[in-house]
């Protein structure tokens, strides 16, 4: 996987690659312009069922706190854990190394 591989583009704050029956999902450079540098995120937990729609965790700037909903329904099979210590990851490498959750996917 590479930051120039194609993956879907769920409303423009997330994007979601589909690794047949899990997914990987992320936020899209476009979320992460409009909120500014996030200092502190938080995610859900390994084995937590995630509905869409649903709250999954929030994002911290320096300006706000925003919640996340998850853009799919699945259980959670990982977090990058790696965000906790370098939000940066996110800028840097936003669709190899600052991915946010794989869930085993679920129904929608």
């Amino acid at each position: 996987m590479t930051d120039n591989e194609e993956v879907l583009n769920h409303d423009a704050m997330y994007w979601i690659r589909d690794e047949g029956t899990h997914a990987v999902i992320g936020l899209t450079e476009a979320g992460l312009e409009r909120w500014g540098m996030i200092l502190f995120i938080e995610l859900p937990e390994v084995g937590e069922v995630l509905t869409k729609g649903a709250y999954m965790g929030l994002v911290e700037t320096a300006e706000s706190e925003i919640d996340l909903f998850a853009p799919m329904s699945g259980k959670v099979t990982s977090m990058n854990v790696m965000l906790e210590r370098s939000t940066e990851l996110l800028y840097a490498s936003p669709l190899v190394k600052g991915w946010l959750i794989r869930l085993e996917k679920g129904t929608d």
